[in-house]
């Protein structure tokens, strides 16, 4: 540490800390070792002291300026019960560095006091940060934190991946932290989409936390209450009568009448069904074949089906031949063109077998590269199992996309025939073939981009 001569009275040598440091720096060590503080606060439900400067607080926020200076300026220690020591003090090195370190542990406290003190340019770098890192795991996070503060871009943005990864989403624990508006919103939007068992065992879980945080006890009728005007947005519609009859029925969050009602509409959809919303299967995909067929019980049955679209799609998952007793293996290729320069003998051409020439023609050459996807089990109906990609593909338009599948242990031998060659999905034309069979791969789930 460089030091400094001084002269007179006080002669001898001081510390001289400030030499080199930027003036950041210089802020930061006034603040950390709490040189000349003149302000406390008493932070957090334990009320730790964090000491700082009025000055630098004034300087940096219209709510300090009128905390600090005037006639209602506040007397003694600030309490800060509402956050902790750590999430403060990250707020403090913002107001005097300028920079500050969000972290998906901070970020939340951070933005709540950034709002609170008006620190415009916190919020704005906690904005960023939440936005940078949505993903389909943290998005019912994001999702209520935006609500709280009522940041409507944010807000919309996260409400788009949670519904269009249904799939993942609804496995997220964050889903159960969702406030009753904001579950609703996700539940009613058109189009999201998940397995029937496990959207319905989501929603249930939902339940379970909710009534905890209304400090009521977890009874069926609590739940339906807690469910409020949800409970006839819920895609029992689409269901198969035999999982609605195995797990709605027995959880009790319906009533015997609308028990009644929805099992008439599973046997007759021309039934009324209101005040419960129609949903379409949405989830029951492309059919390849027009039906399946019985070759014999095998062990072990691979295929590989090669498909093309006519404009850019995601694939979600699919649906094989089968049963939950079976074991798949997914692999998904993507054809690869590369063109390379021939050389042509000119003897072969023009009779001149001793004399060569270069022609700068191409030459194609197509490889299959294989792409990484994972798959997770969900519903099965009658001899067909739901596979769910944990990741949406994008299947780009004319394209080939070759998808093997390996069934092992299936005790049944069922597979498609014939193949639909051309199908037609919303605008999007789909070319279907076989490299090898027989096809496990009974339909297809896929959105459009």
């Amino acid at each position: 540490m460089a030091t400094v001569e001084v002269g007179g009275d006080n002669s001898g040598f001081v510390e001289n800390w400030q030499s080199g440091k930027s003036l950041a720096q210089c802020n930061l060590h006034m603040l950390t070792s709490e040189d000349s503080c003149d302000v406390d606060f008493r932070v957090g439900k334990e009320e730790k002291l964090v000491r700082a400067h009025r000055y630098v607080l004034m300087s940096r926020s219209c709510v300090f300026h009128a905390m600090l200076c005037g006639p209602l300026a506040e007397k003694g220690d600030i309490k800060v019960p509402d956050v902790e020591e750590i999430i403060f003090t990250e707020m403090l090195r913002y107001l005097y560095t300028d920079t500050t370190r969000p972290t998906a542990e901070n970020v939340t406290g951070l933005l709540y006091l950034a709002k609170k003190y008006a620190v415009g340019g916190l919020e704005r770098l906690c904005l960023t940060y939440l936005n940078s890192s949505l993903t389909a795991k943290n998005a019912c996070v994001i999702l209520e934190q935006a609500h709280v503060f009522d940041e409507e871009k944010l807000f919309d943005r996260a409400l788009k991946v949670v519904v269009k990864n249904g799939s993942v989403t609804v496995r997220s624990p964050g889903l159960t932290c969702l406030c009753g508006s904001c579950f609703h919103k996700v539940i009613s939007a058109e189009k999201f989409v998940t397995s029937d068992d496990t959207g319905f065992n989501a929603v249930l879980s939902w339940t379970e936390a909710e009534c905890k945080r209304q400090g009521r006890e977890t009874t069926p009728e609590n739940k339906r209450l807690v469910l409020g005007d949800t409970v006839f947005e819920l895609g029992f519609t689409s269901m198969e009568m035999e999982l609605f009859a195995k797990t709605v029925v027995p959880s009790g969050i319906l009533s015997g009448d609308e028990c009644t009602k929805l099992f008439s509409y599973l046997v007759s959809p021309d039934t009324d069904v209101a005040p419960f919303k129609i949903k379409s299967k949405r989830d029951m995909g492309v059919a390849l074949y027009a039906g399946p067929i019985h070759v014999g019980h095998s062990q072990e049955d691979s295929s590989s089906t090669i498909i093309s679209c006519s404009q850019d799609m995601r694939l979600t998952g699919l649906w094989a031949f089968g049963n939950d007793s079976c074991i798949y293996d997914i692999s998904l290729y993507q054809e690869r063109t590369t063109r390379s320069p021939r050389t042509y003998p000119y003897g072969e051409l023009e009779n001149r077998p001793n004399t060569y020439f270069c022609s700068h023609l191409d030459e194609e050459k197509r490889t299959w590269v294989q792409r990484e996807v994972s798959t997770v089990l969900g519903r099965s109906i009658r001899n067909e199992v739901q596979l769910e990609l944990s990741k949406a593909v994008a299947l780009n338009r004319y394209i080939r996309h070759k998808i093997t599948i390996k069934r092992a242990a299936s005790g049944m031998g069922l597979s498609g025939a014939p193949i639909l060659n051309s199908i037609t999905f919303g605008t999007c034309q789909i070319s279907v073939s076989e490299e090898s069979g027989p096809s496990l791969i009974s339909r297809l789930i896929l959105e459009e981009v």
